[in-house]
């Protein structure tokens, strides 16, 4: 880092601080343009990139410790991480007090980060970051339009279910882009089963 043995090192909350002045001021954007001049430099530099996004998001935890935060705030202080929140990680599988096995939701405090990744370079293409309660299905649009600005030569998108929802399809389909945003799976499923003739 270029720190001499008697220079003091960057305090934990140095970044956090450098975020707040940034949000303050709305350079939120500063970071979007250095990522997309990435992605000019790439493609100026002869990387080609390849027809299939995969757009996901990545949790990050607050450096936050929720209990000690949430007695500050009874205190009467702000929070620590004002900009955090809980969100989902997934369902995992636990057994109750009875021995049955039941699916429950993994909590975690912090941030998620919207991402679009070019699938044949693994290189991202467009980000962005979001509370951890922000619900996934509302960020695959401002993803694509970045990509598409880009000029990035993709024809589908593919997507966890978390992205699944009928917005999003009909987005695709109107940019002239596939969807391979993988289904919730709301299949109904009959009690009784069908009786067929014997020429089934």
């Amino acid at each position: 880092m270029g720190l001499a043995v008697d220079e003091k090192a960057p305090d934990h909350s140095t970044l956090s601080v450098f975020r707040e002045r940034l949000v303050q001021r709305g350079k939120w954007k500063v970071f979007e343009e250095m990522l997309a001049e990435i992605v000019r430099t790439a493609m100026s530099k002869g990387i080609r990139f390849g027809s299939i996004q995969i757009v996901d998001s990545v949790h990050c935890l607050a450096n936050v410790n929720p209990e000690k935060d949430e007695r500050r705030q009874k205190r009467g202080k702000p929070p620590r991480d004002p900009d955090a929140g809980w969100g989902v990680k997934h369902q995992r599988k636990a057994r109750n007090a009875a021995g049955k096995v039941k699916e429950q939701p993994e909590y975690f405090y912090g941030y998620k980060a919207q991402v679009s990744l070019d699938a044949e370079k693994e290189l991202i293409t467009a980000v962005e970051v979001t509370s951890g309660e922000a619900y996934d299905g509302h960020h695959l649009v401002s993803l694509v339009e970045r990509d598409l600005q880009q000029g990035l030569p993709m024809e589908t998108y593919a997507a966890d279910k978390e992205y699944d929802n009928g917005d999003n399809h009909f987005y695709l389909e109107q940019r002239g882009l596939h969807s391979a945003i993988c289904l919730k799976g709301h299949v109904h499923r009959r009690k009784t089963p069908i009786k067929t003739s014997g020429w089934l």
